[in-house]
């Protein structure tokens, strides 16, 4: 590994605390649909799920619903869930996680998730004090159109630390991707949840946790 990078900047979920169950997400999706009084199509809200889709032309053209007002009830209800999956330990921090208290030198945090979520999660675990800068999504149509793979957030992080050479610690494709996006390597982290899974770029590192990725890193910021 390198031995000069400015900082570092994780991902959250599936690096930090567990990703959360699909199914709940679902559900936030329905309950959305029948606060706007529409019957909720169960598949067709797994899709948006699954596929990270914002449905703006369905919600509009097929359900009669502002898409914006549909997103911005669909997210709170999203990160409702999630604080109670976090609060019951559905949703867990990996054993590994207390790995970054190691770390010295500026650390960033950017995440798919809500703004609010990650917050939340970071007062919740007592993590806050570790990272210099945090940005989740925007709960807004515009918000979820600059999450990764797009660059948008690791930038503003990277702007914010005051540095251009980091490296993005993520476990999705989307990560390797957008790190390369920034101009900054990527370590791919290959938890149980991503063996098996094909990157479409080759990230720079890759450890199965935190602990080995830190031991490698101990070292490594200027």
């Amino acid at each position: 590994m390198r031995t000069d990078y400015e900082a570092v900047v994780f991902d959250n979920d599936g690096v930090l605390i567990e990703p959360t169950e699909q199914e709940l997400l679902v559900d936030a999706v329905c309950d959305t649909f029948r606060e706007f009084r529409v019957e909720p199509d169960r598949e067709f809200a797994r899709r948006t799920v699954e596929e990270s889709l914002v449905p703006e032309e369905d919600v509009r053209e097929r359900y009669g619903i502002d898409p914006e007002a549909f997103w911005r009830r669909r997210e709170a209800n999203a990160a409702t869930v999630q604080r109670g999956a976090i609060r019951t330990g559905e949703k867990g921090l990996y054993d590994d996680v207390d790995a970054i208290a190691d770390l010295e030198g500026p650390l960033g945090l950017v995440s798919n998730n809500q703004h609010a979520t990650i917050e939340f999660i970071l007062d919740h675990h007592d993590l806050a004090e570790h990272f210099d800068v945090l940005y989740g999504r925007e709960c807004s149509i515009a918000g979820a159109r600059k999450k990764k793979p797009e660059c948008h957030y690791i930038e503003r992080a990277l702007a914010d630390l005051g540095v251009s050479d980091a490296l993005y610690v993520g476990d999705s494709p989307k990560d390797v991707v957008a790190a390369h996006r920034a101009g900054i390597d990527a370590a791919f982290l290959r938890r149980e949840h991503r063996t098996g899974v094909d990157l479409p770029e080759e990230p720079d590192h890759e450890y199965e946790g935190l602990r080995e990725l830190v031991d490698d890193l101990i070292d490594a910021l200027a």
